[in-house]
């Protein structure tokens, strides 16, 4: 049941977007999940096992916000200027998968919300994110009977809550209204509750490399100016 509600409530956004979900991006990306503290999560992936993973993403998003052009210290958009998208106030849902290696494997549903902001076709971005996690061991382990006997089992796997925040960079090598944006992202969370009795709260560290993209052109912004440059009337 908490599982069936925390899908209900990241797919909530969704419905009640009114803009049509075809001109939305989707992403996927690569990574590798760390249980280490920064920065040492950070650098992982240069010098521990790598414990890969992989993610999908859907951006439904908030609002953009934009700039008025100016030209003398005049703002020229009541005059026939065009504006110019500064940012943007996201929000996704997304599904992941990732292999630790001897531990377990595990599958994330999570949530991330932050800003977004452009810098011509480059963009930097800070997010929060919370989710839930599933893992399934990768070994058995011992539980103990109502009769007081031990028995080896992996069972069914550990549901678990998980909650963070990351940093990114993004070069969208694409246009406004048909994105081909590649990312690298740091995502940092904290897994709960692992182990009550001496680590309720487990470090996670993710490094992504990706790509995010839109499967159809969203027509409504190609009259838009390039985001590079303000236009200013003749």
């Amino acid at each position: 049941m908490k599982f069936r509600f925390l899908i209900f409530i990241f797919l909530i956004p969704v419905f009640i977007n009114a803009q049509p979900w075809k001109s939305k991006p989707f992403s996927v990306s690569i990574f590798n999940n760390a249980t280490l503290l920064p920065p040492a999560s950070l650098i992982a992936v240069f010098n521990q096992p790598i414990h890969p993973g992989i993610a999908f993403s859907y951006e439904f998003g908030w609002r953009e916000t934009i700039k008025s052009p100016v030209f003398r210290r005049i703002n020229t958009y009541d005059l026939g200027g065009n504006r110019v998208y500064t940012g943007k106030w996201f929000q996704n849902v997304g599904l992941s998968w990732f292999y630790h290696q001897y531990v377990n494997h595990a599958l994330v549903l999570t949530s991330h919300a932050g800003y977004r902001r452009y810098f011509g076709k480059f963009s930097a971005e800070a997010s929060l994110h919370a989710g839930y996690m599933h893992a399934f061991l990768l070994t058995e382990r011992a539980v103990k009977q109502t009769d007081g006997s031990w028995k080896t089992e992996k069972g069914f796997g550990k549901p678990q809550f998980i909650a963070g925040a990351g940093i990114g960079i993004g070069y969208d090598a694409g246009y406004h209204y048909n994105i081909r944006r590649f990312f690298i992202n740091y995502d940092f969370r904290l897994q709960m509750p692992f182990v009550k009795s001496y680590v309720p709260l487990l470090p996670n560290g993710l490094l992504s490399v990706g790509l995010q993209f839109t499967l159809f052109k969203n027509v409504s912004f190609q009259d838009k100016p390039i985001q590079d440059r303000l236009e200013c009337p003749e």
